[in-house]
């Protein structure tokens, strides 16, 4: 801790040698944890997405960024997400016409993102989904 005596005679010296006296220090405000990161940005494969466009407006899968749900009896809760080069790996609890299980589920994105494959899980052959508008 800086003395006052000691403050005192430092604003002196500088007064004499035609220096400023050394300003109070300014304390940074106080951050909140929105300051501190950004918001994370959602994955790619949140949205609405159907094998054809004519299915988008009442058979479309609809993607959240912790679960799936599709126009059928399928809906699966993501209890861990990992990204990977093309796409993501998915554990999932799902419901289909039966008593929850567990399943692997795995995204691919095609290049442009408007495409997307799903593999495993309770899915026996889904179809390609495109991105709905």
């Amino acid at each position: 801790m800086i003395r006052p005596v000691l403050i005192f005679a430092l604003a002196a010296a500088l007064s004499a040698c035609g220096g400023e006296p050394p300003a109070a220090p300014v304390e940074a405000p106080a951050t909140t944890p929105q300051d501190e990161a950004p918001a994370a940005a959602m994955p790619a494969y949140v949205g609405q997405w159907a094998a054809t466009p004519a299915l988008c407006s009442d058979g479309a899968w609809t993607f959240r960024h912790d679960g799936l749900s599709t126009a059928g009896e399928v809906s699966c809760r993501f209890d861990g997400v990992a990204a990977l080069d093309d796409g993501f790996e998915i554990a999932a609890t799902c419901t289909a016409q039966a008593p929850p299980q567990s399943h692997r589920l795995n995204l691919s994105l095609g290049a442009d993102g408007q495409t997307m494959r799903v593999r495993g899980g309770p899915f026996d052959d889904p179809p390609v989904l495109s991105r709905c508008p």
